[in-house]
């Protein structure tokens, strides 16, 4: 009987599931076009708020530091902004111009170099050269030419930039200065009966979010250093500093990013191969170094940073980046392994509170009768 109420139940979860499926696909067929400027809105307003979130959890230590000698919360925040915009100013005078002009420098002579080297290649193979004309258009910077050109899309990306550069330091301000007030004002809405599961789930949440945002910052950076430091040894030159940085930031986007960042040196160095270490084999040596790189990340940088609370299966990270990226784009790539984290603990939280609690073994009596 028991077992025939269970399919039942199973049954019906199902119907509804597959009903909610199926609304959701015609909803998208009728409504498509609102929905795609529905999820632009948010994402114009969440994109800077995973921005300034992400700033935040940087911060947070260097503003609980400075609250222990100013007793005011927004003296503090504000001390910050002026740090952070010198760290800012520094880096960009010194690492980020160079990394700007070689960047131009790749794109105007370097990529044009690529393209070449592929052509040459692929015409010297039949079923090459039909692959390469397929996909040649990708390759063109000059293909894109229509798409840029286009005067709507040029203003829509110059006003998303601007409002992420407006919203950026007022979300951040906020979260600095009053991050606690806000999660205490959400759970006066929350019953009382759930408010102990709501606040420990937070509690949980804001855990992994720290971890994960610290520990994937300081791994971009480390990232960064030993590729950059990798390429100079294989003589790619002041190029070195362009694509380590590169592959640091693509770091971001684990498995993926190392693997798209590692293309960009790796079709270089078949273009230049007499300046480099082992000439024409260097592409191979570029391979082993980012082979390197993602196994230092993955089972050494990764878990000592993060711990426990974000190591996540990788086809579960590359689903959710799959499935949260096609939500929301570039915002639901950065939010991917943190909301997959969350959704982990929360399934972890609440199979504790199902445990039965550990009875302790009564003590047995020594002067009892055997």
């Amino acid at each position: 009987m028991k077992n025939t109420e269970k399919r039942i139940a199973l049954l019906q979860k199902l119907g509804i599931i597959t009903l909610i499926l199926i609304s959701l696909y015609y909803l998208d067929q009728l409504f498509a076009p609102q929905i795609s400027i529905l999820f632009s809105a948010i994402n114009a307003i969440v994109f800077p708020l995973v921005v300034a979130l992400f700033i935040s959890y940087l911060l947070a230590p260097i503003v609980k530091l400075i609250d222990k000698r100013v007793k005011k919360r927004w003296v503090s925040v504000i001390i910050v902004f002026f740090l952070l915009l010198i760290v800012i100013a520094i880096f960009v005078y010194f690492i980020g111009n160079l990394i700007y002009d070689q960047a131009v420098i790749f794109i105007q002579r370097d990529w044009e170099n690529i393209i070449v080297y592929i052509q040459d290649f692929t015409a010297e193979y039949e079923i090459l050269s039909d692959v390469y004309a397929a996909v040649s258009e990708y390759l063109n910077l000059g293909s894109v030419s229509a798409i840029t050109n286009n005067v709507v899309n040029i203003f829509r990306s110059i006003a998303s930039l601007v409002i992420s550069i407006v919203l950026v330091p007022v979300f951040l301000f906020f979260i600095l200065n009053d991050k606690e007030r806000i999660f205490e004002g959400l759970l006066v809405v929350i019953p009382k009966k759930h408010k102990k599961h709501i606040k420990e789930l937070g509690i949980r949440s804001n855990k992994v979010i720290e971890k994960y945002f610290n520990g994937r910052f300081t791994s971009m950076f480390i990232m960064s250093i030993f590729f950059t430091i990798a390429f100079f040894i294989l003589g790619l030159g002041e190029r070195s500093i362009f694509f380590g940085f590169t592959l640091g930031f693509l770091d971001i986007v684990p498995y993926v990013g190392g693997f798209i960042g590692m293309l960009i040196p790796l079709l270089y160095s078949l273009t230049v191969p007499d300046s480099l270490m082992f000439g024409e084999w260097t592409f191979l040596a570029i391979v082993g170094v980012n082979v390197i790189g993602q196994g230092l990340q993955g089972g050494i940088i990764q878990p000592w940073i993060m711990g426990r609370e974000v190591s996540l299966h990788p086809l579960l990270v590359l689903s959710s980046f799959i499935f949260f990226g096609a939500l929301f784009g570039v915002t639901g790539i950065i939010l991917a392994i943190p909301i997959t984290g969350i959704i982990k603990v929360t399934f972890e939280y609440f199979y504790e509170i199902k445990q039965p609690p550990l009875v302790k073994p009564k003590s047995l009596n020594k002067n009892s009768s055997k």
